[in-house]
């Protein structure tokens, strides 16, 4: 029997549980279904964005969905920089601005929510977020905008930073303005003030609005001062960003797998080119045997495989030296390892197939080059088991192939014949079964070409250098020129044209300075640039 309390009413606690956990609960979105990928939007500001003669002490940001809160703190910011504390304070998906002190009279300012602000699920903005209000009667309305792209892949670059100061300049103060580029790479500068500007490429990594020289990139534009007239409108131009990778790989770690078998682990991703070696030395720096570089992980770029010519047995330590490897950017790599211990453990790896290096095809008289887990050298299966099919012909044994290393070269007999469709079957020692490779092998009348030209011819002393890679990063082209050029023996495909002016005393492309200002080098890239089967197409190089 229920104790009742006059004006109280009691419900069994089976009921009473659910309906306080449901008076309880934090609202959120319903489980269940796709996860949420769409980024927040901003429903309703107040003031509304573009109010005049504001002289209130506060501000609200209403959004359609719960935000990160920590994400609004880093993502907020007001410009100019009024050196004003605030207080944010939360209802909901509500955030409310409150000042410390009065704002200023008869200005222009711009509260931005930057890209790094993200709702509850992660998802951050693509576009940075404004309101704009005037404390006096009229509000700014003049525009600038700028494009960041990658000086590599011609993509916009998303998120990166735009400065812009009015003058005159005191670079060692914040920036008036910070702009951030949308997905695009667009960086758009709105409600702004007649006058001059400058205007840089900045990667604030402490985002203080401020340029670190010692530690800081910046990049200028073309124009080093932006002069903009009441209500008007400039272009800044385009800033392609050539973020120089100078940092080299170090080898952190040396494990011996087996008593020849080492797995070295890198800070970084890390490649070997032809000519790569190893050394491997006594704790006394007497020289104990070379290993041979054999492949880098697949599944962890950071880990290169080697084999010793000789063992390495334990009870011993040794140090080792590197030739020929380096980083994607090509820095060569350095050691952070003193010694390593040695291993009696039997190395029992098989020859593994690891892959074949003409995913970007090969020339009639060109090898298929098939890469291996381990030295061939005991292993004469891989060369008795190859087989060659020429259309309807197989061949076995296939006399020109030799094994180099861990590399099985499969040379045609003269050269790959044009109308013939080649099967290269190889041996993997791991399954016991041969791999099927179908190679590309790319004849004249299967190649296209391109002729690059300018829109205005440059002068007669200018240089350029011309670079053409694929969507797979793989160089198809590199010279230079003056005038026109006609690359030829293109394999068909999609690829990235990249061209710049080379000034005297740069070997590479010259970026610029940004104090004291000299302009940038002229640069084009064309993204999606085609080659065509047994033609030659143009392209016409305008610098933006």
């Amino acid at each position: 029997m229920l104790n009742r309390i006059p004006g109280f009413l009691y419900y069994p606690a089976i009921l009473l549980g659910p309906l306080l956990l449901l008076q309880c609960a934090t609202p959120t979105q319903p489980t269940g279904g796709p996860p949420d990928r769409t980024p927040p939007q901003l429903v309703e500001t107040r003031p509304a964005t573009g109010t005049t003669s504001f002289d209130g002490d506060r501000i609200r940001f209403e959004f359609d969905k719960y935000i990160d809160r920590n994400s609004f703190e880093q993502a907020f910011r007001i410009e100019p920089d009024l050196l004003i504390d605030y207080d944010v304070s939360w209802s909901r998906r509500t955030a409310t601005v409150r000042f410390d002190e009065p704002l200023p009279d008869t200005t222009t300012i711009i509260f931005t929510l930057g890209t790094d602000l993200r709702d509850t699920r992660g998802n951050s903005i693509t576009s940075p977020l404004q309101l704009a209000l005037s404390t006096g009667p009229e509000i700014d309305d003049g525009r600038i905008t700028a494009k960041v792209r990658d000086a590599v892949t011609g993509e916009g670059l998303m998120g990166e930073r735009v400065v812009l100061y009015r003058h005159p300049a005191d670079l060692s103060l914040p920036a008036n303005y910070v702009g951030e580029a949308d997905s695009a790479g667009v960086v758009r500068f709105n409600y702004l003030r007649e006058g001059s500007y400058k205007a840089f490429w900045l990667d604030d990594r402490n985002r203080n609005r401020r340029w670190d020289r010692q530690r800081e990139a910046a990049q200028p534009f073309r124009t080093d001062t932006l002069e903009l007239d009441p209500g008007g409108e400039l272009d800044a131009g385009t800033v392609f960003v050539m973020k120089m990778d100078t940092i080299p790989p170090v080898l952190l770690a040396v494990g011996m797998l087996s008593e020849v078998r080492l797995r070295l682990r890198f800070s970084e991703s890390v490649q070997f080119l032809e000519g790569a070696g190893i050394t491997v030395f006594h704790e006394d720096g007497n020289p104990a045997t070379d290993a041979v570089p054999l492949y880098v992980d697949r599944d962890n770029s950071n880990v290169m495989l080697a084999e010793a010519l000789n063992p390495l047995p334990d009870g011993q330590s040794y140090r080792l030296e590197l030739r020929g490897v380096s980083d994607l950017g090509g820095n060569e790599a350095e050691i952070d390892v003193d010694l390593f211990p040695g291993s009696d453990e039997p190395d029992t790896t098989y020859a593994r197939y690891v892959s074949h290096d003409t995913r970007h095809g090969i020339r009639p008289d060109e090898p298929i080059i098939v890469r291996y887990a381990k030295l061939l050298d005991d292993t004469p299966q891989v060369l008795d088991s190859l087989v060659v099919v020429e259309s309807e012909s197989t061949f076995q044994p296939w006399e020109p192939a030799v094994t180099v290393d861990n590399l099985l070269m499969v040379y045609p007999d003269g050269e790959w014949q044009r109308g013939e469709d080649y099967e290269i079957r190889v041996w993997d020692e791991e399954q016991m079964d041969r791999r099927s490779i179908i190679p590309n092998i790319h004849f004249d009348n299967q190649l296209g070409g391109l002729e690059v030209l300018f829109d205005d011819p440059p002068a007669d002393t200018a240089r350029f250098r011309l670079s053409l890679t694929d969507e797979q990063g793989f160089e198809a082209a590199d010279t230079i020129f003056t005038d026109t050029v006609e690359l030829t023996d293109l394999p068909p495909g999609s690829y990235i044209l990249q061209a710049y002016e080379i000034r005297e005393g740069h070997r590479r492309w010259d970026a610029g300075q940004v104090d004291p200002f000299r302009p940038p080098a002229r640069f084009f890239i064309q993204k999606d640039v085609p080659v065509e089967q047994g033609m030659t197409g143009q392209v016409y190089i305008s610098w933006p």
